[in-house]
C-alpha cells in the first residue's frame, strides 16, 4: 500500500513539474515574440548638422517629426563589453510632415517598446535557466516585492541604502595608518541643490541639443571619461561632480592624472567588493587597485574634493532594486549612472536623469563621443541596467513627452519624503 501511495505521489509531482515547465516555456516564447515584433523606434538622418527632426514609423509609414530638443515642457527652478562594430544608420526612404498628435502616438508606442525590451533584458539577466557568473558571491536573502509600491515607498527604500563616501575614522584605515588620507567630511556634506542633472554617456545624446537645458541645473553630474569639449550643444559644459570607476583610475589610457576632465570638480571614485566583504577584505583585494593612486593624489593635492565610495553602498542599492522587483536581477553592482542618481537624490529637490531611459533618439551607439556600437550599453550587458531604468521609470514624475521625446526622467529628492518606520517592501 505504501508503494502504491509513493508511486501516486511521484506521478502527481511529475505532472505538476511538467505543467509548470510548459507554462514557463509559453511565457518565454511570448516575450521572445514581443521582442522580435517590437516597434522600431527611430532613424536619424544626418546632413552635416543634426536637424531638429525625427523619423518614426507609424502604421507602416515613415513620418518626419519636427521637435525642439532641449526645451522640455516643464523647466526646473533655478533658485538655490562586447567587441564594437560600426553599424551605419539606415535612412528612411520617404518622409512626410507629422502633426503633434502623431508624435504623441509615437511616444506612446516607443514607451511600450522600451518597457517590453527592458523587462525582457531584466528577465534574461537574472534568469536561473541561463548561466551567469556570480563573481561577487551575491546571495540575496532579503524580502521580495509582495505588492505594487508607490513612488514614495520606493524612494524611501533607496534612501535607506545610505550611499556615502569613506571618511577619516572608517576602519580598517585607522589601524592601517592611512586614515589621514580620507576627508573628515563626506561628499557634498551640507550641500543642497534645487535642480540637478545626472548626464548619461548615451550615444542618443548626440544631436540632442540638450546642452543649455543641462547647464541650467544647479548641479551637473557626469561619469568616467565622458567629455564636454566639442559637445557643448548636446551635453553642456558645466560639471559639479564626476563619478569615476576604478578602471578609469588605474588604466593608463584614461590619463587620470593629467586629463583636465578630473580637475576643478568634485570626484567620487568607486570599486566593487564582494557582496559580503568587509572593508578590510576589500582593502586587501580590490577589483582594481585604486588605493595607491587615491593616496598619492590626496597627499599631493590635499585640498582637492576627492572621495572614495563606501563599497557596501553598491550592494545596499542592489538590495533595494532586488527587493522592489518581481524578477531576479543580475548579480553585478549597479552602474555609475544609477549610483549617481541615488547619491544626488539626497542632495537635490529634483534630479533629472538625461538620456538614462532611452528616448526616441535611441541608438546602438554606446557613447555620444565615439562610434562604438553595442546594444548592451543601453539595455545591460554587465550592470543590471534594465532594472535600474525600470525603477527610474517607476519614480518618474515627468510627462511621457518629456521622457521619451525630450529625453529626461525627473525624480523627486528624498528631502520631502515622510517614510514609514516599517519597510514598505515587506
Amino acid at each position: 500500500m505504501r508503494l502504491v501511495g509513493l508511486s501516486l505521489w511521484i506521478f502527481l509531482n511529475l505532472i505538476l513539474l511538467g505543467t509548470g515547465t510548459y507554462l514557463y516555456l509559453l511565457w518565454v516564447q511570448y516575450w521572445r515574440y514581443a521582442e522580435n515584433n517590437r516597434f522600431q523606434p527611430v532613424s536619424r538622418n544626418y546632413t552635416g548638422h543634426f536637424a531638429d527632426r525625427r523619423h518614426v514609423q507609424i502604421g507602416g509609414a515613415i513620418h518626419e517629426i519636427e521637435v525642439r530638443p532641449g526645451r522640455p515642457l516643464f523647466h526646473p527652478r533655478h533658485h538655490v563589453h562586447n567587441t564594437p562594430t560600426p553599424v551605419p544608420t539606415q535612412k528612411p526612404t520617404t518622409t512626410t510632415p507629422i502633426p503633434r498628435e502623431l508624435l504623441l502616438k509615437a511616444v506612446e508606442k516607443h514607451k511600450m517598446d522600451m518597457t517590453v525590451q527592458l523587462r525582457t533584458s531584466q528577465r534574461d539577466g537574472g534568469s536561473i535557466l541561463k548561466k551567469h557568473e556570480n563573481r561577487y558571491g551575491v546571495r540575496y536573502r532579503g524580502h521580495r516585492l509582495r505588492k505594487t509600491l508607490s513612488r514614495e515607498e520606493a524612494l524611501c527604500g533607496l534612501r535607506e541604502a545610505m550611499v556615502r563616501s569613506l571618511r577619516d575614522g572608517d576602519e580598517p584605515f585607522t589601524s592601517q595608518g592611512v586614515a589621514k588620507h580620507f576627508p573628515s567630511t563626506g561628499l557634498l556634506e551640507g550641500r543642497y541643490f534645487n535642480s540637478c542633472a545626472v548626464v548619461s554617456s548615451a550615444g542618443s545624446l548626440k544631436g540632442s541639443k540638450l546642452g543649455n537645458f543641462i547647464d541650467s541645473h544647479d548641479a551637473v553630474v557626469r561619469f568616467n571619461h565622458a567629455p564636454t569639449e566639442g559637445f557643448e550643444d548636446d551635453v553642456g559644459s558645466r560639471t559639479t561632480l564626476r563619478i569615476v570607476n576604478s578602471q578609469v583610475v588605474t588604466k593608463p589610457e584614461f590619463n587620470f592624472w593629467e586629463s583636465p576632465l578630473y580637475r576643478d570638480v568634485a570626484l567620487l571614485l568607486w570599486d566593487p567588493c564582494n557582496y559580503t566583504a568587509t572593508l578590510d577584505q576589500w582593502y586587501s583585494a580590490p577589483d582594481f587597485d585604486l588605493f595607491p593612486v587615491y593616496f598619492r593624489r590626496r597627499l599631493m593635492m590635499p585640498q582637492e574634493d576627492l572621495h572614495l565610495l563606501h563599497p557596501t553602498s553598491l550592494w545596499n542599492v542592489w538590495d533595494v532594486m532586488q527587493r522592489f522587483s518581481y524578477q531576479r536581477i543580475q548579480a553585478n553592482p549597479p552602474s555609475s549612472g544609477f549610483l549617481g542618481v541615488v547619491l544626488m537624490l539626497a542632495h537635490c529637490e529634483t534630479v533629472d536623469t538625461i538620456e538614462f531611459v532611452p528616448s526616441l533618439r535611441v541608438t546602438k551607439q554606446c557613447h555620444y563621443w565615439d562610434a562604438t556600437t553595442d546594444q548592451g550599453c543601453t539595455f545591460g550587458g554587465w550592470h543590471p541596467l534594465a532594472s535600474e531604468k525600470l525603477l527610474s521609470l517607476a519614480l518618474n514624475v515627468a510627462s511621457d513627452e518629456d521622457t521619451f521625446s525630450t529625453g529626461f526622467v525627473r525624480i523627486p529628492g528624498f528631502r520631502s519624503l515622510s517614510c514609514p518606520s516599517k519597510d514598505p517592501g515587506r
